[in-house]
């Protein structure tokens, strides 16, 4: 037990961001919390907390009680896999402190399991608060009794324990497999391949449905005939145990719920033991990757400006490496796909053609709700990729190299920012250009929502350049740790989600009170964002040179 706490307070404190403690930087970080709190996490959890308010309320009408949060904890044990498994690979097999550490006497259970207890505290912070919030609006309508009560304390912990446990064995199992082969390279594709499935049962539960309401939504859950609900509650089968001993105040399914999560955790400790140590040894014995094609990148650099071989090397670490690729170009696609799946799903798709026959026509509030899901989606898209607001955090130990670099910062921070604006820009104008064509716009329309779309991606780019530039995570372990743990990509996030509110809330006050056309509020709104362009730009860019010269010289 002492060496796997020594172990777990290390890895952990590598891998922790440093924030500055005193001065301005730490005022605006301050801010920056306060905004994330106030404009993610809070939202996020009151909406859950209705959410499961409203559904148990009319749960309880029906027949049922907990039926209501099944959904939302089915929804985060997914969630679970989706997002922590290729860090549970990555945290195991692919950081560089497994050089220092595995010299020393350590056995390998008690590596697998203060890796996997820091990855399940870094990962499950905010499912903690949802979890909690959905528990709350549970109890408002359903009432506290005690055993329940102790229940969802300690299933707040819990629940997200066996998605990480399969995480874990799934990696153990894959990498021990793969080291009798030796193709460390597939192993990319094994992780896709999982993801991908679990995002399919995902949507089954939505393909199902004629339309989306929580009567049709509360009937399929009645009656038993959920997909999504029935396949997960086999595949988290400690789920049903929970909501047992939730809804019906049992003290022996709370128990039973809790053995049965610590004998997950226990399988995975027996199965590290004895498989942890093959997996390391193949990553080990591979080396380091991506090395073929080096002396030829040199000597295409040679023969190109500095300016184009600074972009060029910007666009290669993001689609070479994988974390990059997956968390900041792969995610782009998710946007296209689900402006599609918004016309095509039989659950929204006859909304969405009543909605177009209304944008046809012309109707000022249709106009500004289209021209409010462009900005969205390109202010979402931009920051939800984390190019911007990683630009110089990837740098890591290498950030020095900034200062020898043949071109000055001015034009440093261009091509970081037009990396973004490139990947970011051609998901948005895809996303954009399927929109248009699912609605039925004009070309001037097309050409319009592609300039607003192209603004907001250069405006929520700058303002992550400027971030990042401010205070960059350069202490980091790996790639993945230098995206999950990055607070500049959440603030980023945090602001965008604020600035989108604000200009969706100002079109609706305009369509509200005032007589304007479209034509006008389409005017007003091309103004601004030109003029918020121009604004951000340069003040990005002068406030970034400012911390770059502080933190190169001091």
């Amino acid at each position: 037990m002492k060496e796997y706490l020594l172990l777990f307070k290390a890895i952990s404190k590598n891998n922790g961001m440093d924030m500055p403690e005193n001065g301005r930087k730490a005022k605006s970080y301050k801010i920056m919390g306060r905004l994330a709190l106030c404009c993610i996490m809070l939202p996020c959890c009151f909406i859950v907390g209705f959410i499961v308010y409203v559904m148990t309320q009319a749960l309880i009408e029906a027949g049922g009680i907990t039926e209501g949060l099944e959904l939302i904890v089915q929804l985060m044990s997914v969630f679970g896999v989706i997002f922590s498994i290729m860090v549970i690979f990555n945290v195991m097999y692919f950081s560089s402190d497994l050089q220092h550490l595995l010299p020393l006497p350590i056995k390998p259970s008690s590596l697998v399991a203060a890796k996997f207890t820091h990855a399940y505290f870094a990962e499950s912070v905010m499912e903690f608060m949802i979890l909690f919030c959905g528990f709350i609006g549970y109890f408002i309508a359903a009432g506290i009794k005690p055993v329940s009560l102790i229940t969802a304390i300690t299933g707040v912990f819990l629940i997200p324990v066996l998605p990480l446990v399969y995480c874990g064995i799934f990696c153990l199992i894959i990498m021990a497999f793969f080291s009798k082969v030796k193709l460390l390279k597939n192993v990319d594709f094994m992780v896709g391949l999982a993801s991908f499935l679990f995002v399919g049962l995902f949507l089954l539960s939505f393909i199902q449905l004629d339309n989306v309401n929580i009567n049709s939504y509360i009937d399929s859950m009645m009656n038993g005939n959920n997909i999504f609900i029935s396949i997960m509650g086999k595949i988290f089968f400690t789920v049903p145990l929970f909501l047992k001993a939730l809804g019906e105040n049992s003290i022996i399914y709370f128990l039973l719920f809790v053995l049965i999560n610590a004998a997950a955790v226990a399988l995975l400790l027996v199965l590290g033991n004895a498989l942890y140590l093959k997996g390391v040894f193949l990553v080990s014995s591979n080396g380091k990757t991506g090395s073929r094609g080096h002396h030829k990148d040199a000597v295409s650099y040679e023969r190109t400006s500095a300016l184009k071989a600074y972009f060029i090397k910007e666009c290669k670490i993001l689609y070479r490496t994988p974390a990059y690729r997956k968390y900041c170009v792969v995610v782009n696609m998710i946007w296209p796909v689900l402006v599609a799946a918004m016309f095509i799903l039989p659950s929204t798709k006859d909304f969405m053609a009543a909605f177009r026959r209304t944008f046809i026509n012309r109707h000022v509030l249709s106009d500004v709700i289209v021209l409010m899901m462009v900005i969205a989606i390109s202010f979402f898209a931009t920051a939800m990729n984390s190019i911007a607001s990683t630009s110089f955090t990837r740098e890591g130990a290498h950030f020095t190299f900034i200062k020898h670099v043949p071109l000055p910062y001015e034009k440093q921070i261009q091509v970081k920012s037009l990396v973004s604006i490139l990947y970011s820009g051609i998901t948005v104008m895809i996303s954009i250009v399927m929109l248009c064509v699912l609605m039925g716009c004009s070309p001037l329309q097309y050409l319009y929502f592609l300039i607003i779309g192209i603004l907001s991606v250069v405006v929520c780019t700058y303002i992550g350049i400027m971030l990042d530039g401010a205070h960059p995570r350069l202490n980091w372990e790996d790639e993945y740790g230098a995206l999950r743990g990055n607070l500049n990509a959440f603030f980023n996030m945090a602001i965008a989600i604020l600035i989108a509110m604000v200009l969706c809330a100002v079109g609706w006050l305009l369509f509200r009170y005032t007589r304007f056309s479209s034509g006008l509020i389409y005017a007003i709104y091309l103004a601004v964002m030109i003029f918020a362009c121009y604004r951000m730009r340069r003040t990005s860019v002068k406030h970034t040179i400012i911390s770059i010269k502080r933190d190169l010289y001091s």
